[in-house]
């Protein structure tokens, strides 16, 4: 039994003696060896093909039905002697309290505004509004008068400097004159108004503080008021 012991004793030491050696005689780690060449750039994908134009926003279409007003200036500019013309294009509607018709015998007014832009609650908005009476209508001696306010327009010029054009003018107003209504129909069918204006303004009542040219191209529709006479 003894030498049994002694015998497996031996063995057990002989395999530790083993494991040692054979883990110390583990070599070193190598030199870490040359990076690979890079790989070659896949060619660009084709450009995708350009999506369809987005629906008007809610309510857009309604604010632009209702027809237009082309604004034009001719005058020169506030700091210099160069001359300019400005042309722009108010089609936006507010509220139908402001673009309407009142009819009586042989007397009609119109009276309308169109914005610049999308306007807002703020009525300082760039805007314009007219005023047209027609008297004797249908007569030889029909008259028209037209009464223009134009609300903080901002002018803006080939360089990029600016004014706001702003003021009520009318036949009968300071510094007013050869106003001319020209090309006047009226579709009581469709209430379509159609007209052509212009007018001069001297340099001391414009914004500008020289002689100005105002003129503009009306197509409009606007609703025939029905109330008590306004």
């Amino acid at each position: 039994m003894r030498n049994f012991n002694l015998k497996t004793s031996c063995k057990i030491i002989l395999i530790c003696c083993l494991g040692i050696v054979l883990t110390n005689c583990e070599g070193e780690d190598g030199a870490i060896g040359p990076s690979g060449e890079n790989g070659i750039d896949g060619t660009d994908g084709t450009n995708g093909t350009n999506g369809d134009n987005g629906a008007n926003g809610i309510g857009f279409d309604d604010l632009v039905k209702y027809g237009n007003i082309t604004l034009t200036l001719e005058g020169t500019r506030p700091d210099n002697d160069e001359a300019f013309t400005d042309t722009s294009d108010f089609k936006f509607i507010q509220s139908g309290d402001d673009n309407w018709f009142y009819e009586e015998e042989d007397y009609i007014e119109f009276e309308f505004d169109r914005f610049l832009d999308v306007p807002s609650s703020s009525r300082q908005a760039p805007s314009v509004n007219l005023t047209l009476e027609i008297s004797n209508l249908g007569e030889e001696n029909q008259e028209l008068e037209l009464d223009t306010n134009i609300n903080n327009y901002p002018v803006i010029l080939d360089d990029l400097s600016y004014f706001n054009l702003y003021g009520n003018y009318s036949n009968g107003s300071t510094g007013v004159s050869n106003l001319d209504i020209t090309n006047y129909t009226f579709d009581e069918a469709t209430n379509n108004l159609i007209f052509s204006f212009s007018f001069d303004v001297a340099g001391a009542n414009n914004a500008t503080g020289k002689d100005l040219k105002i003129s503009g191209e009306v197509n409009v529709i606007v609703f025939k008021y029905i109330g008590q006479p306004r």
